[in-house]
């Protein structure tokens, strides 16, 4: 079957049209769904909107290797290894988290150390964060992926860095036995 030229015309930009529903509908499931407007986690407690009186607890979640989340479903299916309710922990965390400085910490080649996320439970909502300890032969750091409100979208998230951070470690670690 041969096509006119106007046939062979309204096919291409029939095709157009759904490559470029296909296009945005990817960016829609990767960049836009689950993201939320608001200041992310740790904006929100250097600020005072979250404090450690309003979080009720934090989970300690770990992935398996080279794992993202994206939907409530996936991070359900996370095994988690501790739910911290202790409010004496939680405000040092809270207070090691509000020293993170933004961006990312140059580093030669590090290696992944430890990786977690943390799912903070405030009265009402939630904040994602994904936690992540990289070390190369001259230093160490903890990165901090903060989520907005509700929002599970990790490619939404700002990243913080902390270089003294052994006691988010050790706080987090020793909830997990």
């Amino acid at each position: 079957m041969v096509l006119s030229p106007a046939q062979n015309r309204l096919l291409n930009i029939a095709a157009l049209i759904f490559a470029a529903f296909g296009l945005a509908w990817i960016v829609y499931l990767q960049a836009i769904r689950g993201t939320t407007a608001g200041p992310d986690f740790v904006q929100a407690l250097k600020s005072g909107k979250v404090t450690a009186d309003s979080v009720t607890s934090i989970e300690v979640v770990v992935p398996p290797p080279g794992y993202s989340a994206f939907t409530a479903s996936e991070y359900e299916r996370l095994t988690c290894l501790a739910t911290i309710t202790d409010q004496t922990a939680i405000s040092h965390l809270l207070t090691n988290l509000q020293s993170a400085r933004p961006g990312r910490y140059s580093q030669n080649h590090p290696s992944l150390q430890t990786h977690m996320y943390l799912k903070v439970n405030c009265q009402e909502d939630f904040f994602w964060l994904n936690v992540e300890e990289y070390q190369d032969a001259r230093s160490a750091v903890l990165t901090v992926e903060a989520n907005t409100r509700n929002a599970l979208n990790p490619n939404g998230a700002t990243l913080y860095y902390l270089r003294n951070y052994s006691e988010v470690l050790d706080l987090l670690q020793q909830k997990e036995k």
